[in-house]
């Protein structure tokens, strides 16, 4: 039962730090590739 318990601390923790990751990692990728556009002289990025 302890096993088990541990188990499912462990994946929470994990779903947990994903969740938050995640959106931080979309927002960080997208304002790199927007940055590396408007360096090409690409005015228009995103719309």
């Amino acid at each position: 039962m302890i096993d088990l318990d541990r188990k499912l601390i462990a994946y929470a923790i994990i779903g947990v730090v994903v969740i938050i990751a995640l959106p931080i990692i979309i927002a960080v990728r997208r304002k790199r590739h927007r940055e590396k556009l408007r360096r090409r002289g690409i005015k228009t990025y995103g719309h």
